[in-house]
């Protein structure tokens, strides 16, 4: 083998190796990128999930606080129609549905 073979050899060789590296470096980038959306994703699911407790509890409120007035003595039937107009608005500004008033 001349000093020509070998040099032309270990060219090959680095140009494969660098080939390899390439893909190799391509796969992580791609595989990073599906962990970041995936995480992305989760993160989006917990804060959803988050906003529909959220909204849940706001409807048991209303549904508590309508239920304390219907029972309460002190209130007069003026107030609690006054009340029940002014609950009605408020759910309406959270767009809650229709099933989730506490009101009919």
């Amino acid at each position: 083998m001349t000093l020509d073979d070998f040099a032309a050899a270990i060219q090959n060789d680095y140009l494969a190796l660098g080939k390899k590296m390439e893909t190799g470096f391509r796969s992580i980038r791609e595989d990073m990128k599906k962990l970041a959306t995936h995480a992305a994703l989760v993160e989006v699911r917990d804060d959803v999930k988050q906003l529909n407790e959220i909204m849940v509890s706001k409807a048991d409120l209303a549904e508590t606080i309508r239920r304390e007035l219907d029972a309460s003595p002190y209130a007069r039937d003026a107030e609690v129609k006054d009340l029940r107009e002014r609950l009605l608005r408020v759910e309406e500004k959270l767009d809650m549905k229709p099933s989730r008033r506490a009101i009919p």
